[in-house]
């Protein structure tokens, strides 16, 4: 591959991940307002929550979803637990 030929591969690898990044912003605005397992509400405003609430964004078809940190611990808890009996 000539030097060329690697530029123009990187330019269309390039604006490939920028589409795949707007789709997943775009997608964030779809958040809901509320944790998907608790219903704890989410706090647009707080940094606390910004910063320790997760957001999953599943494709195919495009889901998002909004957890807690109280509810990302019991999911923890219950894989490790899961992974204890199996071994």
């Amino acid at each position: 591959m000539n030097r060329e030929q690697r530029r123009r591969f990187k330019r269309m690898n390039k604006a490939k991940d920028n589409e795949k990044l707007a789709q997943k912003i775009s997608s964030f605005g779809h958040r809901p307002d509320n944790c998907s397992a608790c219903d704890e509400p989410f706090d647009k405003e707080s940094k606390d929550h910004a910063m320790t609430w997760r957001v999953v964004v599943r494709e195919n078809p495009t889901r998002v979803s909004l957890f807690c940190p109280q509810c990302i611990e019991k999911t923890k808890e219950v894989l490790d637990a899961h992974v204890n009996t199996t071994d």
